[in-house]
C-alpha cells in the first residue's frame, strides 16, 4: 500500500507523508511547533523540511490558515526547533542501533566491521579530525554513507563512554533513517 500523500503548505506540492515535517499547535498560548516524531495530537500542517518551504508557509499565511487562527509564527524559530528535534532523533537512532547490536563503536571495532563488509553507514565525530579522512574513504569504498555528528564526548555519552570518534551502523533501515534525519536537519539551516 502506498504511503498517504499530503500537500506542503509552503510550496503547495504533494509528497509522501513521511517526506514532510508535521507542524502542530502546543502550549498556552498556542504556538506552532514541529512534530518530527508525528506523535502530537490534533490538527497539523505539513511542510517540506526545508528553510524555503517553511519561510514561504509563514510569509504567505498558509500556516495561519491551516490552523484556522491568528498565530505569531517565526520561521527561524520553528526551523531551529525542528533541527533540534532531528538531532535528538539522530541520537535516538544511534542509541537504538547500539542496543539492538546494529552499531559498533570505536576505531578497532569499526575497522573489523568494515573488513567484514557489514557497514551501512559510518558516523564520525565532528572533532575527530584524525579519523575523518579514513572514515570518508571507507564509506566511499563501501558505497555507504557517512554522517558527521556531534563531538567525541557527545557520541561517547550515547554509548556510556568518555569519548567515541567513530561508529559503524550495520542495519540498512536505521542507516536510511539516520540519513533522512541528517538531510532534513541540514535543509533547515539558514541559507541552505
Amino acid at each position: 500500500m502506498a504511503e498517504q500523500e499530503r500537500t506542503c503548505v509552503g510550496c503547495k506540492k504533494r509528497d509522501e507523508r513521511g517526506a514532510l515535517l508535521r507542524l502542530v499547535l502546543a502550549g498556552d498560548p498556542p504556538a506552532v511547533v514541529p512534530d518530527v516524531r508525528r506523535g502530537g495530537a490534533g490538527r497539523g500542517a505539513s511542510v517540506h523540511p526545508s528553510r524555503a518551504c517553511l519561510e514561504a508557509a509563514v510569509k504567505s499565511g498558509a500556516i495561519r490558515r491551516a490552523f484556522k487562527r491568528e498565530l505569531d509564527t517565526d520561521s527561524g524559530q520553528i526551523a531551529a526547533w525542528a533541527r533540534d528535534q532531528y538531532q535528538r532523533r539522530i541520537d535516538g537512532l544511534i542509541v537504538a542501533a547500539s542496543r539492538s547490536g546494529q552499531a559498533v563503536a570505536g576505531t578497532e571495532r569499526v575497522r573489523e566491521a568494515i573488513a567484514s563488509r557489514r557497514v551501512c553507514m559510518l558516523i564520525v565525530a565532528d572533532d575527530a579530525a584524525e579519523s575523518r579522512s579514513e572514515v570518508l574513504d571507507a564509506a566511499t569504498r563501501l558505497g555507504g554513507s557517512c554522517l558527521v555528528h556531534a563531538d567525541k564526548s557527545h557520541l561517547g555519552r550515547l554509548f556510556n563512554r568518555d569519548q567515541i570518534a567513530v561508529v559503524a551502523v550495520t542495519d540498512s533501515a536505521i542507516a536510511r533513517a539516520l540519513d533522512e534525519a541528517s538531510r532534513n536537519a541540514a535543509a533547515l539551516v539558514e541559507g541552505s
